[in-house]
Order: structure tokens, then C-alpha cells, then sequence
């Protein structure tokens, strides 16, 4: 069983929907829950001789995407009274699978539906903000957002005369990696100078990592603040790591899968000896609610 998609138009650019621009093939990953606890590739093939260069899901009749089972409430049978429509967002750079059926979309305001559901059958629009929370599709994690942003941002040209100023940059980018010192020495002394995640105990690669973002010097407690290694660090900031607030355990994101930082998943937080130094339950919160699970 196929899925028909539509045909590529200036109003329907399927390929670049798919990042798969001039391609006739594209398998992403997509999850089927809020959670995004339960993710499965979908395949798509698009024929360029067919009206025009149509795109379908491939491969649905005997592996049928977890959205779009029975135990979602998905129908067996097809009702020409309420059909269902396949629905999958992008979001950033992930995409979310989710199902309704006709009547649910017309009992929507007209403002919560792109425009020209549900009389299209195929096609693509702009989501407004109603219609993702009421598929509760969730909003762009801090990795998605770290990509859409790096698409765009310019790097500068390369000087090899410039080396004086090149040693400065480096300097300097070495110092702020280390973080604001004060606050950053709090958290040596607090964690008895060993990586939170890892144990890590060389001073010179350990960094004061924040866990709700820096708004100023408020937010420079160590209440607010983890030692981590500057690699785990980074994979903090982008939230592809974070700690489970309730257990207290690191969490991997499944994009980590194969890497040495896998090993990191569910092992137990290194906290300071005293308990008023622990991490903020509410930042550890706020960041797990991030997580690119």
C-alpha cells in the first residue's frame, strides 16, 4: 500500500519538505508520540515522470508506521463518510506522524487548519500554533533549533596572515569555554573538581555548564549550574543529553546511538556532598522538558 502525497508545485514543495531536493528517494525519521518515545523511518519515493513528480510513502501495508496502527484508534476499513487524513509535521528539522478524521478537522475554527484542509486530499501548508497543540506536536527542540540556525549563520573567511589575531580568537574562545570564573570555581569546589556525567577529573577540559539558559549574573548559581566536560557540555547545551529531574540519572538522546556517549544513559548524576549544593529540581525540569529523547 501506498500513500499519494501530491505533486510538487511552487505551493506544494514536497522535496524541499522532505530535505530531498532533486532526489527521487528520502527515508527520515519520524515519531509517533509526544514523547517521541516511539520513532520509525518512513520511506518516500517521488516519480518525476508522474503528473508532474509525484511523491508517495512507500511501504505501508506490512509496515505501517506506529501513528497509523489499530492501537492509535487508526480504522481497518475506510469510511468515504470519515476518512482519515495522514498527517506528518515538521518541525525544525524533526517530523511527527499523527492521524484525524474527517469530521474531527471540520470541527476545528477554520484559523487552527492550514489552508484548504480538508478539501485538498494532498498537499502541504503552514501549521498554525493551534493545530500542533492540538495534535500536541512538540515545539522545536533545542537541537532543532541549534540546526535551523546554523544553516544560516555566515563563517568567516579563513586568513592565514592574520595569525596574531587568529591566537587571540583562540584565547579567548578557550576562556569563555571555561566560563565565567567565579561561577566556575564555585562549581570545581562544589563537585570536588570531577565531571557530573563522567568523573572526569582534568581541570583544564571541565566547564561551568548552565542549566536554564544565562540571563545575567541571577542566573550564575551553583543551583543553576553542572561541571561537565567540554565535549558533554556541548551535547548538554544542544540538549541532546539531559538528566532525568525525578531519578536523577543521564539521559542520551537516541541520535547518540552507536557513539561512546551512549554509555552515558542511565548512569547516575555525580552530585556535590552537600545537599544544598544540588542542582535546581525546577531547572532540571525545565531543561529535561528540551530533551531531544
Amino acid at each position: 500500500m501506498h500513500i499519494a502525497l501530491g505533486v510538487r508545485s511552487s505551493d506544494f514543495p514536497i522535496d524541499d519538505f522532505l530535505d530531498a531536493p532533486g532526489k527521487t528517494d528520502a527515508v527520515i525519521s519520524v515519531a509517533a508520540d509526544p514523547a517521541q518515545t516511539t520513532t520509525t523511518h518512513l520511506a518516500f519515493s517521488g516519480n518525476p515522470k508522474r503528473r508532474g513528480g509525484e511523491w508517495r510513502i512507500r511501504d505501508q501495508y506490512s509496515h505501517r508506521h506506529p501513528a497509523w496502527t489499530s492501537s492509535t484508534g487508526f480504522p481497518a476499513t475506510y469510511d468515504p463518510k470519515n476518512p482519515p487524513f495522514i498527517l506528518i509535521f515538521k518541525v525544525g528539522k524533526s517530523f511527527h506522524a499523527r492521524f484525524a478524521f474527517e469530521k474531527q478537522l471540520l470541527a476545528l475554527n477554520a484559523s487552527r487548519r492550514p489552508i484548504g484542509m480538508p478539501a485538498a486530499n494532498t498537499g502541504i501548508g503552514i501549521a498554525p500554533t493551534a493545530l500542533l497543540a492540538t495534535f500536541k506536536v512538540p515545539d522545536p527542540s533545542r537541537f532543532d533549533a541549534f540546526l535551523s540556525q546554523a544553516d544560516i549563520i555566515s563563517v568567516e573567511d579563513f586568513d592565514p596572515k592574520n595569525i596574531s589575531d587568529g591566537r587571540k580568537r583562540i584565547i579567548a574562545a578557550v576562556v569563555r569555554r571555561l566560563g565565567q570564573q567565579a561561577f566556575r570555581r564555585k562549581l570545581v569546589s562544589a563537585y570536588a573538581g570531577q565531571c557530573a556525567m563522567t568523573q572526569c577529573n582534568t581541570l583544564w577540559v571541565l566547564e561551568a555548564a548552565h542549566i536554564s539558559p544565562y540571563r545575567g549574573l541571577k542566573t550564575n548559581t551553583i543551583a543553576n549550574g553542572l561541571l561537565l566536560r567540554a565535549d558533554v557540555h556541548t551535547l548538554f547545551d544542544l540538549a541532546l543529553i539531559s538528566v532525568d529531574p525525578k531519578k536523577l540519572i543521564v539521559k542520551a538522546s537516541r541520535l547518540l546511538r552507536g557513539s561512546q556517549y551512549e554509555a552515558l544513559n542511565g548512569r547516575g548524576l555525580r552530585l556535590p556532598a552537600k545537599s544544598s549544593l544540588h542542582p535546581s529540581a525546577a531547572a532540571l525540569e525545565y531543561h529535561f522538558s528540551q530533551f531531544h529523547g
